[in-house]
């Protein structure tokens, strides 16, 4: 057996603490913090995770070690189903056929030799049936559904249940063993059992709480209050009474389930759930919640049809069909939970080894060969001559199974209870323990009782990872090589990331084993420690732990660098003879910060969406906040400045809950309440409901605040998530934005903030000046858009003039254009090129020719293009920008939401998605200008006229990625740029594709890609022959078929009915396929002509009556 450990991250500015995983060859477990950005990680240093069958969570139940853990849970659902596909696939009996011939040619052979080895096995004192494979089972492969298990402490499955509402995946089952101490271990003498094994290794698990929290209610031995279902689902709701009494598992059967177990369903319902979109289920109309989509069935056609309710007047007493609700939305509030303070480690040991079979022993005793196996399996047996043998007589001696704890302390107020446990002296854990590696907190690693138990056991390696002593390095070494070279190609606009390759507190000088004389090992990534079959450390694979910056300066392209300083002359050359190109606009120095550029799922290059736009006098605002986030932030600014910038943070705009929008808004909210408040209360009160109506001017003027605008469910979210830990929520404003629903989108949104309306154009004065001088804004609109359930776009005008639109993820946008008229600044999504249209339409995206036309069409004075699709992980494709028309289709989004209410059957849950039953408006094409790059583009809207054509109002249009910062002002110079940006992405293209055939086995690899080619072309060159045969022999029947008549009723038959228009039809399109039926009306021959566009046009007779019963 080989088993090793690797580190995978340790504490740095964008990998908040460490991870690590543990291979055993088919499997793979991780263990550690899942925090924020390890899924990068592991795409940057090539860790695959589809063999992760087990997470073991370390650390207290907090977001900074989990923050990661839905971006981990849904790459490994993906590569699992990808995996299942391919197995599936190669299972096929078409792909099996030639395995399933070679077994049944050997089958008689087999049976005769297992009746052999069976007479051998029975004579030597063994059951047969336990040793000699059933031929007819011999070479079958099982496929197994894998399940994924993930532990930790309290609140775990709490944590990942909130989650319900935008985390979905079928068919990958994950249980979840949240560990609290107890006293019903089982002891024996050398130890106690471990609390969780498979047939790899043991765990034991170490929940250990600060010395101030022992004697706390978190540990009562009294189970929690058992509550009914309905008191979170909304017994208020009608429709959710009638989904449970449809068949509810919670409620199926009228048991009340306790909190844990509600929790435990929700998460198994978001993973393994067996619902279907188009599943209908019946239910009375007057129990429906509408808007929804609804049917009925014909009772003579039996068919669906569907059935529009009425608006006014009493409810039909009916039953109709609707969708069966998605089980997670059942689930209106979690039950509140309590912060757990206890912060979990493990011990890891392996299983003891047998001993080396000797097989010279096994000879010299007389052993038929065939037993050999039972006897290294630990079997009794007979020899040939009927003396017992045992094992021990043929093998050398057992050898202890490696080890290793994971030990995570995050203050020195755990080190006692962790020190004193009693896991240290039972030999059954400690024998064959080889490492400990200790994760740890600021201040921990210097205190004197740490380093006594280390010296203590110094026979063990200590590997420590902590702030304090694991240095700041780059840890995304990709994305920071690209960050250095855009730095040399524009420094004024692309800052290099801060980072430090020496730890903060150097340790003292290293011995010669490798660990330094206060007894331990610095934590680097990619540290190996082999386990099994001995103890041995691997080194990294590069002598450079860490990115070595002056290298990537040393090789940037000369000819990069020339274009880049011809670009810097000729700015300032323009601004020596003409006015600035930003010179009138208004807040000129406002700030836009790119924090994260890509869709769907962090790359290597482009982190997930985050935009903070910083305007002088009024605020810095955040514009969607995926995961890491705030590790962006900590490259971009020094400790001291990051301070500054988040307590100037006045608002978080989330445009809709996919978790690429979302994740990292937790941890920074909860680094602005430490910027402004310190460190956050553990113990607040969290529910809102159970609070005195408050003043809300007062409240608004009270302290700082900070807003958190978006749907209702990112509200909800945050409360839920805020009962695991105090991220600061009592001091955040969570507003929901409701905006109006009609085709002419106004400049103001309808807001909500617990229950009361707010905004800024209410008609109470006192509450709009309140909100704006919080905000520092002067107007806040958004609108509904066209991408997912309640997406939503916005637009921002500030005291100074200045307007700023951010369009989230979207199609283009009429209402948009409509709310950010005249924008200063538009931010919108280009997450695919102009030649992959039909995939922007399916997936509800924009091209870039579309954005392109949504900033002409609202009049915007600056475009920056970004959420680029991570198939352009560099410099998107902005060739052919002039190929692609935009339309503006009112459509897009319908007044009615029955769209939305059909999956989840709540409306203001779904939000507003398209309406298939609207036929769209009559469009009226309009050309607009050409842009600065070149693009022509087309825009077409009948709720918003577009910008009169022939007028250039001056667009100037930017490509955004991770870290530029870009004053409004200075918008326009980065046009200059892309030159010397389009070259340096060809070089580095090169360069890769080069440096890919360099490594070992790539010149087999490259000959195989090559005659793979060679035989795509051939098929394609046979199949085209093919295709070419097959026209000329239709061509002939044509022809022939054309020059002979058809046969009529003398000659035995008629013609079809169908056939009476036959000069109508245009017969060089049509397939030689003819149906004539008999005078006696039975089939003689059947077909059907099909035109090649996809149009049929049958030819026959109507059937007989006899037919007709039978027909469908």
């Amino acid at each position: 057996m080989h088993s090793y450990i690797q580190l995978l991250s340790t504490p740095t500015a964008d990998t908040a603490g460490t991870a690590m995983v543990l291979d055993v060859g088919q499997k793979r477990y991780m263990f550690g913090n899942i925090h924020e950005g390890l899924q990068r990680v592991c795409i940057q240093r090539g860790s695959r995770l589809a063999k992760t069958t087990e997470i073991f969570v370390t650390g207290k139940t907090e977001w900074k070690n989990l923050g990661g853990l839905f971006g981990i849970i849904l790459t490994i659902a993906d590569a699992t189903t990808l995996a299942l596909q391919s197995a599936a696939e190669n299972a096929k009996p078409e792909n099996v056929g030639e395995i399933s011939k070679a077994t049944a040619a050997k089958s008689d052979k087999k049976i005769k030799q297992d009746a052999k080895r069976a007479k051998v096995f029975s004579d030597a004192g063994l059951n047969p049936e336990d040793y000699v494979a059933s031929s007819k089972n011999h070479g079958e492969a099982q496929m197994t559904q894998p399940t994924l298990t993930i532990h930790g402490g309290r609140n775990l499955t709490h944590t990942i249940a909130t989650g319900r509402r935008f985390i979905f995946r079928k068919g990958m089952p994950i249980e979840v063993h949240e560990h609290v101490e107890t006293e019903g271990h089982t002891f024996t003498d050398d130890g106690r059992d471990p609390d969780w094994a498979d047939d790899s290794i043991q765990v034991w698990k170490l929940p250990i709480e600060p010395l101030e929290e022992q004697h706390t209610a978190e540990n009562s031995s009294n189970p929690p209050r058992k509550r009914a279902f309905d008191e979170f689902a909304g017994v208020d709701r009608p429709s959710r009474r009638n989904e449970a009494s449809a068949g509810h598992p919670l409620t199926a059967k009228g048991v009340d389930y306790n909190d844990d177990e509600l929790r435990k369903h929700v998460v198994s319902e978001m993973f393994n759930s067996q619902w279907r979109l188009d599943t209908l289920i019946e239910r009375p109309l007057k129990d429906v919640t509408m808007p929804a989509l609804t049917w009925i069935r014909d009772p003579t056609t039996n068919k669906l049809e569907r059935y529009h309710p009425p608006k006014e007047g009493p409810i039909p007493d009916i039953v109709v069909l609707v969708r069966q609700p998605w089980p997670g939305a059942l689930v209106e509030k979690l039950p509140p939970t309590k912060p757990s303070v206890a912060a979990m480690s493990y011990i890891v040991r392996h299983y003891s080894q047998r001993g080396k079979f000797l097989p010279e022993k096994a000879q010299a005793l007389n052993v038929h060969k065939w037993i050999f196996q039972a006897l290294q399996n630990g079997a009794t047996v007979r020899s040939q001559d009927g003396v017992t043998v045992t094992p021990d007589m043929v093998l050398e001696p057992t050898r202890i199974g490696g080890g290793f704890a994971v030990v995570d302390l995050p203050s020195v107020n755990y080190l006692h209870n962790i020190l004193n446990r009693s896991e240290w002296t039972m030999p059954r854990i400690m024998d064959g323990l080889q490492a400990m590696i200790w994760n740890l907190g600021p201040g921990v690693a210097g205190d004197p009782a740490l380093r006594a138990f280390i010296q203590q056991h110094d026979k063990l390696r200590h590997i420590v990872a902590a702030p304090d002593i694991s240095p700041n390095y780059l840890a995304l070494d990709t994305t920071a090589a690209l960050v250095i070279r855009l730095n040399q190609i524009d420094s004024q606009r692309y800052p290099i990331p801060i980072h430090s390759n020496i730890a903060p507190l150097l340790s003292p000088s290293k011995g010669a084993s490798g660990q330094d004389s206060l007894g331990y090992i610095e934590a680097v990534r990619d540290y190996q420690l082999q386990l099994e079959p001995r103890l041995q450390v691997q080194e990294p694979p590069t002598k450079q732990p860490f990115l070595d910056t002056r290298r990537v300066l040393e090789l940037a392209p000369k000819e990069v660098l020339q274009l880049a300083q011809d670009a810097r002359s000729d700015i300032k050359s323009r601004r020596l003879t003409d006015e600035p190109a930003g010179h009138n606009l208004p807040s000129q120095d406002a700030e836009i910060i790119c924090l994260g550029t890509g869709s769907s799922a962090p790359s290597k290059y482009r982190n997930v969406s985050g935009t903070l736009l910083r305007v002088p006098g009024c605020g810095t605002y955040l514009f969607d906040c995926g995961e890491g986030t705030l590790g962006q932030l900590r490259r971009l600014y020094t400790p001291v400045a990051l301070r500054a910038v988040l307590r100037d943070l006045k608002m978080i705009w989330i445009s809709h809950m996919h978790a690429d929008h979302h994740l990292g808004t937790a941890s920074v909210i909860k680094a602005w309440y430490e910027a402004n408040d310190g460190p956050v209360n553990q113990s607040p009160d969290l529910d809102p409901v159970r609070e005195e109506p408050i003043d809300l001017v007062k409240f608004l003027q009270q302290d700082r605040k900070l807003f958190v605008f978006g749907g209702k469910h990112m509200g909800r979210w945050l409360e839920e998530y805020s009962s695991v830990e105090d991220i600061g929520y009592s001091r955040l404003v969570s507003i929901t934005t409701k905006p109006d629903k009609s085709p002419y989108s106004q400049d103001y949104s309808y807001m909500e903030w617990r229950g009361a309306q707010v905004g800024f154009q209410t008609r109470d004065e006192s509450i709009n000046e309140a909100l704006k001088q919080a905000t520092g804004l002067a107007n806040l609109a958004t609108c509904y858009v066209d991408h997912c359930v309640g997406a939503q776009a916005i637009s921002v005008k500030f005291p100074t003039g200045f307007k700023f639109s951010y369009s989230g993820d979207c199609r283009p946008s009429s209402r948009f254009v409509q709310i950010g008229r005249g924008s200063t600044v538009l931010v919108h999504e280009a997450t695919f090129d102009d030649q992959m249209q039909n995939d922007a339409k399916a997936k509800k995206h924009s091209t870039m020719s579309e954005a392109i036309g949504v900033a002409q069409a609202m009049g915007a004075k600056r475009l920056i293009l970004t959420h680029f699709s991570q198939r352009y992980q560099k410099l998107p494709d902005i060739s052919a920008l002039d190929k692609i028309k935009v339309r503006f289709d009112d459509a897009e989004i319908s007044n009615n939401e029955a769209e939305a209410a059909d999956v989840l059957d709540d409306p203001e849950l779904m939000g507003i998605i398209t309406s298939s039953d609207q036929q769209p408006a009559q469009h009226q094409a309009v050309t607009p200008p050409r842009t600065k790059t070149g693009a022509s583009v087309h825009s077409t809207s009948n709720a918003t006229p577009p910008s009169p054509a022939g007028k250039n109002y001056g667009l100037k249009i930017a490509v955004a990625f991770d870290f530029l910062r870009v004053r409004v002002g200075d918008i326009a110079d980065l046009e200059k740029f892309m030159p010397s940006l389009q070259r340096l992405f060809q070089i580095s293209e090169a360069e890769e594709k080069a440096k890919a055939y360099d490594r070992p086995g790539a010149v087999a690899q490259r000959k195989k890609e090559e005659e793979k080619e060679k035989r795509k072309e051939l098929r394609e060159s046979q199949l085209a022959e093919r295709r070419e045969a097959k026209e000329q022999k239709r061509k002939k029947k044509r022809e022939k078929r054309e020059a002979s008549p058809l046969p009529d009723n003398e000659a035995g038959g008629e013609r079809s009915v169908g056939q009476s228009k036959t000069a109508d039809v245009d017969n060089s399109r049509l397939s030689d396929q003819r149906r004539w039926v008999g005078a006696n009306g039975e089939e003689e021959r059947m077909s059907t002509r099909e035109f090649r566009g996809g149009e049929k046009v049958t030819l026959s007779h109507a059937p007989s009556p006899e037919a007709d019963q039978t027909a469908p």
